[in-house]
C-alpha cells in the first residue's frame, strides 16, 4: 500500500459496486470488470435462477455479466504509461483484468494474488474502517459465519441469539425426522 500512497502505482479496483460499497479502498480507481445482470427477459431470468440455484443462495452472489465498457472506462481514468496494481475480492477477476490491460498496452501491471480476502486484517485500509476481507461475504454463508475469513476471525452469528434459534430449529427438525421414521417403520408392521 506504500507504493500506492506514494503515487508510484495506481490501484485499480475491479470489484462490482456491491463489494466496493462494503469496503471502499481510499484513493483507488473503481471500474467493475463485471456488473450485475439485470436482464428481465425469459433468458435473463433463467440465468438469474440458475445462478441462485448453483450457489447464489449460499454465497450471496448474483448473476453477473462482463462490463462491456471496462477498457474504455479504464483508459478514461488511467493512462497507459501508469503503473497499475489491480485488486478484486479473491484475485481471479483482477488477473483477468490484468490480461485485458496488457492486451491494451499497459506494461507495468501487478495484481494482489488471492485478492483482498487474502490480505491480513487492516493491511488494506477502507474509507469507513470496515474489514475489506469481508466485503465479498454474503448469502447464508455470511449469515451463519461459515466464510473462511469469518471462521478465522471468530466472527459467527451461530454464537449469538440467531445461532441459538438455528440450533433449536435444527434440533426440532432432527427429532421430527426420528419420530417420522419410527412411525413409518411401525406402521408397516
Amino acid at each position: 500500500m506504500e507504493m500506492v500512497k506514494s503515487g508510484e502505482w495506481t490501484l485499480l479496483d475491479v470489484r462490482p459496486e456491491e463489494e466496493v460499497e462494503s469496503g471502499e479502498i481510499p484513493g483507488s480507481v473503481c471500474v467493475p470488470l463485471f456488473e450485475v445482470d439485470d436482464d428481465m427477459s425469459v433468458q435473463g431470468l433463467l440465468k438469474q435462477m440458475s445462478a441462485f440455484g448453483m450457489g447464489g443462495w449460499w454465497l450471496g452472489g448474483q448473476h453477473m455479466r462482463p462490463n462491456a465498457n471496462f477498457m474504455p472506462q479504464v483508459l478514461n481514468k488511467i493512462p497507459r504509461e501508469t503503473k497499475v496494481i489491480v485488486v478484486c475480492q479473491k484475485g481471479l477477476r483482477s488477473l483477468a483484468a490484468c490480461e485485458q490491460l496488457s492486451k491494451t498496452g499497459y506494461e507495468n501491471i501487478a495484481w494482489l494474488n488471492g485478492g483482498c480476502e487474502a490480505a491480513e486484517k487492516d493491511v488494506i485500509p477502507t474509507v469507513d474502517g470496515q474489514d475489506i476481507r469481508l466485503a465479498g461475504v454474503g448469502g447464508m454463508s455470511g449469515v451463519l459465519g461459515w466464510n473462511p475469513v469469518q471462521q478465522a476471525s471468530g466472527i459467527s452469528t451461530m454464537d449469538g441469539p440467531f445461532g441459538n434459534v438455528v440450533k433449536v430449529i435444527g434440533f426440532i427438525v432432527a427429532v421430527d425426522v426420528v419420530a417420522l421414521l419410527y412411525e413409518f417403520t411401525h406402521a408397516s408392521q
